[in-house]
């Protein structure tokens, strides 16, 4: 199987140097920058939990060709550029090329799919995670479970099994959902809980966790957002979910340092319209009242926008 991971960020460096620890044949798009060219000169490193660090040759391309067949191809770049990569690099695959979005947020797969309407396209959620330390090292700082939705197309579908065994052979343990939606649901609760609180802190996962005022905004933007997934036909409760998404924080992520942390810290654009936006704008389609989410995205907005002006 031939694998290209659009996306070479810290999670697009983890699946990529992963698989290709496994012998798998696996590239990565992106475009050039000092990460992507220490990792094609160095290697990628992972440092895993117990510190040990693993290097991996891998390599990082910035040309497609129809001619390269990929099987699979694995969406991780950042939802908003998702329509603009893949606009780009479109021709490049085959009607047979399965295109799997892992991304977080809302809204992917169907971006996705209106771009490809004549391929297979699947989506899943992460429950892993990583960050990057420094150019060509990532800390691999997550271990939860990984789900992918199954394929109507039954070529597709084995394509797809056959990359969950690969996923699971690599270490990172990856199922096949029979409801993912649900499960994209489920970790946008998590990513709402503690993406915007912590680029807007500018803490880690779990110090957002060390005061009652930091649980009681997690506690606001996780209910709302629980209001917004009953109203879309989600079956979820808003007790066990803050309580899930609390102990999270305190227990399994709490040392990472969110991808939208690091989006502010490095005065990129960030996620926030798939992820605290995308609650406010469907909160505002059924008629339900966001203001913990509204505001939050309000507030990254205008950090976006006058990073140039910011005070030192």
């Amino acid at each position: 199987m031939k694998i290209l991971i659009i996306g070479a960020g810290a999670m697009g460096s983890l699946f990529g140097g992963r698989l290709k620890a496994q012998q798998a044949e696996v590239f990565l798009y992106n475009r050039r920058n000092p990460h992507v060219e220490t990792i094609n000169q160095s290697g990628l490193a992972i440092v895993e939990r117990d510190n040990q660090e693993t290097t991996v040759p891998l390599k990082v391309v910035q040309d497609l060709s129809i001619t390269d067949a990929y099987d699979l191809v694995l969406v991780l770049v950042k939802a908003h550029a998702t329509k603009a990569v893949l606009e780009s690099v479109k021709s490049a695959f085959s009607l047979e090329t399965l295109l799997v979005t892992m991304q977080n947020g809302l809204g992917n797969l169907d971006v996705i799919a209106e771009l490809f309407p004549n391929n297979p396209v699947v989506a899943g959620t992460m429950g892993c995670g990583a960050s990057v330390e420094s150019n060509g090292r990532i800390l691999h700082r997550g271990w939860g479970k990984n789900y992918i939705g199954r394929s109507e197309d039954a070529d597709a579908q084995e394509t797809l099994l056959e990359f969950i065994l690969l996923l699971n052979q690599s270490g990172l343990e990856t199922e096949l959902a029979e409801d993912v939606q649900t499960v994209i649901w489920n970790k946008l609760f998590v990513n709402v809980a503690y993406n915007s609180l912590t680029a807007l802190t500018r803490l880690r996962n779990g110090d957002i966790l060390n005061t009652d005022e930091g649980k009681c905004l997690l506690r606001g933007v996780v209910t709302e957002s629980v209001q917004v997934a009953k109203a879309e036909g989600i079956s979820v409760d808003a007790e066990a979910t803050v309580a899930k998404c609390l102990k999270m924080g305190q227990e399994d992520i709490g040392a990472n340092k969110s991808s939208m942390l690091m989006d502010v810290l490095h005065k990129r654009k960030t996620e926030i319209e798939a992820i605290n936006g995308a609650v406010a704008k469907l909160g505002k389609k059924h008629g339900i009242e966001t203001p913990y989410n509204d505001l939050i995205t309000g507030i990254i907005k205008v950090i976006e926008a006058n990073y140039d002006l910011q005070v030192d």
